[in-house]
């Protein structure tokens, strides 16, 4: 690694750090393997963050394309096995406004309940409030999804939800294609550019998150 990758790291590692330890955490930076109290096969940790009973394994990477998500989903599945600890990744790519303790509820209902109100307000002409309704709904259906699988990306930028759980099977190429292109129009949306077809916009997003509301929410085998 070259000096100056090292020092991006240590540069994010630090913010990481100062962000558990501003929201109560006590942080180890660059902790021995000892002390995490099981094996995580030689992974070594950037960070552990500890409030009460609650201990967080912390893995730190400057570029996410660069990380293998796949050798990381062994750890976190060792980590999961172990009541009151958890792993969480972190990239440049990470939401920024998502707070340390994230609330993680998630109830299928309350997607239902989104896409019922993405319907009132799309016969009432507001197309673009329709359009990002459905948008939280699918990106808390990524997330929660992502956790359920054991894959470490569930605190990460939409696009690299998409992707990774393309990868592993959860969306179909069909889905792929049209998370990418409605987040397109979300961007396009929240930084105030208008979109030509706002309207079929809508409608493709609610196809998607009803078709993967249905997808998702039966149990699996493993539930």
């Amino acid at each position: 690694m070259s000096h100056s990758a090292i020092a991006e790291h240590e540069a994010l590692q630090n913010s990481v750090a100062h962000r558990y330890q501003s929201d109560g955490y006590h942080v180890t930076v660059a902790p021995g393997r000892e002390a995490v109290p099981f094996d995580l096969g030689g992974y070594a940790p950037d960070l552990i963050a500890r409030k009460g009973d609650r201990r967080i394994i912390i893995g730190i990477r400057t570029r996410a394309g660069k990380t293998s998500f796949d050798q990381l989903r062994t750890v976190v599945e060792e980590v999961r096995r172990h009541e009151g600890w958890r792993f969480v990744l972190v990239t440049e790519q990470d939401v920024a406004s998502t707070p340390v303790d994230a609330d993680e509820s998630f109830a299928w209902d309350e997607v239902s309940r989104r896409i019922e109100d993405s319907d009132r307000l799309s016969d009432l002409g507001q197309k673009e409030a329709a359009f990002l309704i459905l948008w939280i709904a699918l990106e808390r259906m990524m997330r929660f999804q992502s956790r359920r699988i054991g894959l470490p990306v569930d605190r990460l930028a939409p696009s690299i939800l998409i992707r990774q759980l393309y990868s592993q099977g959860e969306l179909s190429m069909g889905q792929f294609d049209a998370a990418l292109a409605c987040q397109i129009v979300r961007n396009r949306i929240v930084h105030g550019f208008p979109d030509a077809d706002l309207a079929g916009a809508v409608t493709r997003l609610g196809s998607l998150v009803r078709e993967v509301q249905e997808q998702w929410s039966k149990p699996s085998s493993e539930e």
